[in-house]
């Protein structure tokens, strides 16, 4: 069986972050295609382009400091995957990390041009 991609470890700005098991999502981007109806009645499809995006909740673990993660434009992320699976961000930007919450983790989102290595 194989290994399920469970853990992300994120590096960005030479800091590497660590995320929660399994609450990571990898939105490698790409077109979603849209059904429109022409005034003759015939269906075609609109071609819309979304980012790429990480939502992950981060761990806020010693040292660990929001303001830099926040502050991410035009960046690049790494992610590595626990079962060898790896992904690259560039052009990343923080959408949004705001709440730590009291079990320490924070909810992030990062957009920007995902890559499968």
């Amino acid at each position: 069986m194989s290994a399920v991609l469970a853990r992300l470890k994120m590096t960005f700005n030479g800091q590497t972050y660590a995320t929660e098991e399994r609450a990571t999502e990898i939105d490698i981007g790409g077109a979603d295609n849209e059904p429109v109806v022409d005034a003759a009645g015939n269906t075609h499809s609109v071609e819309k382009l979304n980012p790429g995006k990480f939502k992950c909740s981060l761990l806020a673990i010693e040292g660990f400091k929001l303001r830099p993660v926040q502050a991410m434009r035009g960046g690049t992320i790494i992610a590595e995957g626990n079962n060898g699976q790896s992904y690259m961000m560039r052009n990343a930007v923080c959408e949004q990390a705001r709440v730590i919450s009291a079990g320490g983790k924070i909810s992030a989102t990062f957009i920007g041009d995902v890559e499968e290595m």
